[in-house]
């Protein structure tokens, strides 16, 4: 294995060897910066290093047989871990997700059921099948796990990566769905700079639905209670949509709709601070949502 060359034994040496994901300076401010994170193989999305630390967690235990809830990318991310591991996984999915999501994770083996309107009702279901099957529930949304994966790689390689131009994060934007990846972004750089980094959660506005994220009651989610989120931004669809379009227009990256919301939050504070946005995933998987939303624009013009 030569990770310099970028030749690899297997998949999860490769998932490793593409760490530090890329941080790009944007063209939409003085001193912005976008964390790349569909260069992650699995699911080519940042979910693919919550996985990772829950995968192991399952190795360490032996488990022959996992189970979990997803909207999607976290769900392949798994399925493809398991698949190069040998290991049963049984994904449950909201009927509302994009049809890609199960059909890739039957794909890579997976067994896939599909019920109920958002993924949060599916974890009642999944602990009864869990108990029923012999499987091992990783639980993304309460495992905190989630958290230090992102504590313990996301965070620390953007205030690596700034250190090297001689910067220091001012600023983090990120969007919340279990919450796991701002929650960890969030405790890394408090603990480090205490408030002198100002740390903003995206959410849908209200009446919205943006695919991977979530309206947070924070009272019941027991991994933003690990943050210190300074400012939360509602978004709407159609402005997470021009977030896309602006970053594409303007470097030509295609960058997922969850990214677009942080570009569009972004836009709502823009000022000279060295802000990083989190960049979730890239557009491919969204191309009937983007394609709808831009018809509906030209048809309004």
């Amino acid at each position: 294995m030569s990770r310099d060359l970028h030749v690899f034994e297997d998949s999860i040496d490769l998932l490793e060897g593409m760490w530090p994901t890329p941080l790009l300076r944007l063209k939409i401010g003085k001193n912005v910066w976008g964390k790349l994170e569909f260069y992650n193989p699995f699911s080519h999305s940042i979910k693919d290093r919550t996985a990772y630390f829950l995968f192991k967690e399952a190795v360490k235990k032996e488990a022959k047989s996992l189970v979990e809830a997803t909207s999607g990318n976290t769900g392949i991310a798994l399925a493809s871990m398991a698949a190069s591991h040998g290991i049963a996984f049984t994904m449950f999915v909201p009927s509302t997700a994009s049809r890609v999501y199960p059909f890739l994770a039957q794909l890579l083996g997976a067994e896939v059921f599909s019920a109920g309107d958002k993924t949060v009702d599916l974890i009642p279901l999944v602990k009864q099948y869990a108990a029923i099957a012999n499987a091992l529930n990783l639980d993304q949304f309460n495992n905190p796990v989630n958290v230090l994966a992102h504590y313990n790689t996301t965070a620390r390689e953007i205030d690596e990566q700034l250190s090297s131009q001689g910067l220091r994060p001012e600023r983090v934007i990120a969007t919340m769905g279990t919450g796991g990846h701002l929650a960890g972004i969030s405790k890394y750089f408090k603990e480090k700079y205490g408030d002198h980094i100002e740390v903003i959660g995206v959410q849908p506005a209200e009446g919205s639905r943006i695919p991977g994220l979530k309206r947070q009651d924070f009272s019941n989610n027991s991994l933003l209670s690990m943050a210190k989120i300074d400012k939360v931004l509602d978004i709407t669809l159609e402005e997470a949509v021009k977030g896309v379009k602006l970053i594409a227009r303007s470097t030509g990256i295609l960058i997922g709709i969850s990214a677009g919301a942080t570009v569009s939050a972004f836009e709502k504070v823009n000022d000279e601070k060295a802000t990083v946005l989190i960049f979730p995933d890239d557009a491919f998987k969204y191309i009937e949502t983007l394609e709808q939303i831009l018809k509906t624009e030209d048809n309004n013009r």
